[in-house]
């Protein structure tokens, strides 16, 4: 992965120089932006990660920017890191949300540490490239950031709160799973399902239910969706590790021979 890292910020910082200085001799390849969409559009696909420098009231005087970069990190897949001091990163973050951010830096904060816990996370990032991809879709935040917190180790995971989200997010990408929250409001988890089977590019794409109702009755109103299964929220981190590990285990072995493939009896012991 080439570590490409775009600055956002409202004017140059003798900080942010620094770094960005820095950075450039870790073999970093740096750029900045103002807040202005049009400008951040122009050159952003030349960056994989955006770093966002916040000021007091960024989130006041930049929002349709902020909106953007949340976008920029959920459809198309951009890494974010944002420094600032607390209060305003929390500003922030209520329109970026925590799930778009891979690193925080409070202020005060110095350039060395800055630096080695960006080249720290890189490392972590390149070391993700090659895992499976899982798309979580939810419309509660809280529930998003606990399964990124679980999965995160192990899988990469791409996190959106709507429908609509999630089917632009599969207008240019692939996952190797969907994780679909089955009681979402506007467009329930069903109904995009129903959605995304009737995509031919993306009818294979397996999806798991993720629900409150476990019981075997509210499996069979779906089955004629071709659901993988159902996985109960009140699931355990270990137990939720597991059922997806048995199911791509299964999946692989079915896929492997071209063989019809039905989850629900690798996930059953999961449903309780």
């Amino acid at each position: 992965m080439d570590k490409g890292i775009l600055f956002v910020q409202e004017s140059s910082s003798f900080l942010i120089n620094a770094i960005i200085s820095a950075l450039e001799k870790e073999g970093f390849v740096c750029g900045t932006a103002p807040y202005d969409v049009d400008k951040i559009a122009n050159v952003v696909d030349k960056y994989n990660c955006l770093f966002i420098n916040v000021e007091k009231d960024t989130a006041f005087h930049h929002s349709p920017e902020l909106v953007y970069l949340k976008d920029e990190a959920c459809f198309n897949d951009k890494k974010c890191m944002i420094m600032g001091i607390p209060n305003d990163i929390e500003d922030c973050l209520e329109i970026l949300t925590d799930t778009s951010i891979i690193a925080k830096f409070e202020r005060p904060i110095n350039t060395r540490d800055v630096v080695d816990s960006i080249t720290e996370t890189f490392e972590d990032v390149v070391e993700k490239v090659n895992r499976r991809t899982i798309l979580v879709v939810d419309d509660s935040g809280t529930f998003l950031h606990a399964i990124r917190t679980w999965l995160d180790p192990v899988y990469k995971v791409i996190m959106v709160n709507s429908a609509t989200n999630a089917i632009s997010y599969l207008a240019t990408n692939t996952p190797d799973l969907i994780l679909l929250d089955y009681e979402m409001p506007v467009c329930s988890g069903p109904k995009l399902l129903e959605m995304i089977r009737s995509d031919p590019s993306n009818a294979n794409i397996p999806v798991i239910f993720l629900t409150g109702k476990g019981d075997r009755e509210s499996v069979k109103s779906v089955l004629s969706l071709r659901p993988q299964g159902y996985l109960l929220k009140t699931i355990t981190r270990p137990n939720m590790l597991k059922a997806l590990e048995d199911f791509f285990k299964k999946y692989d072995e079915e896929h492997e021979n071209d063989q019809p493939f039905d989850a629900l009896d690798v996930l059953s012991g999961y449903l309780s």
